[in-house]
């Protein structure tokens, strides 16, 4: 019994730093997906820990890192509903020139974010393409609680925008 009860403290012994690290990994996917504004902030981090390597920064300091491997995109997107390659597209939109001159208002980025809407609605081909542009004509950023611009449509210009899917592109809202 003492032997049975000496290779479980060992085998707890062992399988506690790595279970520490797991959940620092989690956290670190915890604190990502939170400040993306991610929905699924739980299932994101669980992701994140299973593919996620410790990495030395060039400042000494370690931290979490999964690389954005064709499984681990998948798998976001397939558990959490997560497109990340779409969300890293419309950083690097929001970041690079792409904004119109002294609005913050990007086109492009509201267009992306309509093509990712009608991918949710069903839609593909010349129906996404003119849903997409629609929805960038009545889209409009606005501010989030996270500090992200967000785009949407609202208030009355959902009536219009929903008109003008119908007689536009022929699809319904």
């Amino acid at each position: 019994m003492r032997i049975i009860w000496g290779i479980s403290f060992v085998a707890a012994c062992l399988s506690g730093p790595a279970f520490a690290q797991q959940g620092s990994a989690y956290s670190a996917g915890l604190r990502v997906a939170q400040a993306r504004g991610y929905e699924n902030a739980d299932c994101y981090a669980r992701v994140f820990a299973k593919h996620a390597v410790v990495v030395e920064k060039p400042n000494g300091r370690r931290g979490w890192y999964a690389a954005s491997t064709p499984a681990y995109n998948a798998e976001q997107r397939s558990r959490c509903g997560i497109d990340r390659l779409q969300d890293l597209a419309v950083r690097q939109m929001a970041r690079g020139s792409g904004r119109a001159s002294g609005t913050g208002h990007s086109p492009a980025i509201a267009q992306r974010i309509g093509l990712a809407l009608a991918a949710r609605h069903g839609y593909s081909g010349s129906n996404a393409a003119c849903f997409a542009r629609t929805y960038a004509t009545y889209a409009s950023p606005q501010p989030s609680q996270n500090g992200r611009i967000m785009y949407g449509v609202s208030g009355a210009s959902e009536h219009v925008f929903a008109q003008e899917l119908t007689r536009s592109c022929r699809l319904t809202y």
